[in-house]
């Protein structure tokens, strides 16, 4: 058994059940983090098969080092829609599950260093992988007041997402905005009330999620996923933003349809086909009994879906 230290891998049981990684299989494990998921995969497909565990994020593959002398599994430090790079995969291996859990990581939250939460104070960075210079304090000091309305709107649902914007710009010109305790500063002052720490978690959550493409890196990589699937393989993604979720959903409704043609032609001419089916009817959601022993898992939401 391979042994599990601190991670705490949200819907387990749900994704073993619906991924069905048994001897033999092929998994992939596009979100490695704390390894939580790998570990319970590796327990069920045995020695002949494969686990493949990537991320982008260098201190989740070194956390991980302990696994890496196993002849079943293999770990690579890239983004999962750069997946087609590896060498395996480009020359023809298929999986029988693949698993992304996104948004940001325990860890990732945990490390005040990171700048990923606002409960200590530290440089505005917010990047889950190294190699750019793009980062929060970036966004921050140089997005035009329309370009920080839109992300503060379209991926924080924020409200006040006007006045902040105007605010940071005021108050870089006096001097750049550097440390998370500046910007969450700047967010609690627009905001009335005892509601002002959800803006100041949304305003950072819109921020984390531009610097790192996360929107537009879960579109690319299921533009390509059902390539690199074994026929009945099944794909399950376990979204925290209603956006991620929404992109999935709309994915897997498209997938499943057999004919887009207008509803008064006679016969069908588009020659669709349906490419995967559903296999979780609507979005599943964690247990009360998780969410008590993992609040982190509240918002978490997966779809599956298999290709036919």
């Amino acid at each position: 058994m391979v042994i599990m230290e601190y991670h705490v891998p949200v819907m387990a049981k749900e994704v073993l059940l619906l991924l069905e990684p048994k001897e033999n299989k092929k998994i992939l494990d596009c979100t490695l983090g704390g390894g939580g998921h790998t570990r319970l995969f590796l327990d069920a497909i045995g020695e002949n098969g494969l686990v493949v565990g990537i991320d982008r994020d260098i201190e989740a593959i070194n956390r991980n080092k302990d696994l890496e002398n196993l002849p079943n599994f293999k770990m690579y430090n890239i983004p999962f829609d750069e997946v087609l790079k590896i060498d395996l995969i480009n020359f023809g291996l298929k999986f029988d599950g693949v698993l992304l859990d996104l948004g940001v990581s325990s860890r990732q939250l945990d490390s005040a260093i990171r700048g990923f939460t606002f409960r200590d104070d530290a440089r505005l960075d917010m990047r889950m992988g190294e190699g750019s210079d793009f980062d929060a304090e970036y966004v921050v000091n140089n997005y035009t007041f329309d370009d920080l309305v839109k992300i503060f709107k379209e991926y924080g649902e924020e409200k006040f997402s006007k006045k902040i914007a105007s605010r940071i710009i005021s108050q870089r010109e006096k001097e750049p905005i550097k440390s998370t305790n500046q910007l969450k500063n700047i967010v609690e002052s627009c905001v009335p009330g005892k509601h002002s720490l959800k803006s100041v978690a949304r305003i950072f959550q819109a921020i984390r999620i531009d610097v790192n493409d996360e929107l537009g890196q879960l579109k690319r990589f299921l533009d390509f996923v059902l390539e690199i699937l074994n026929p009945g393989g099944r794909v399950a993604v376990i979204a925290y933003h209603s956006l991620e979720d929404r992109i999935v959903k709309n994915f897997i409704n498209e997938g499943e349809k057999e004919c887009v043609c207008p509803k008064e032609f006679p016969v069908c001419i588009c020659n669709k086909v349906k490419i995967l089916k559903k296999i979780t009817r609507k979005a599943l959601e964690p247990t009360e009994e998780e969410i008590k022993l993992n609040s982190r898992a509240r918002s978490a939401k997966m779809r599956v879906f298999e290709k036919v």
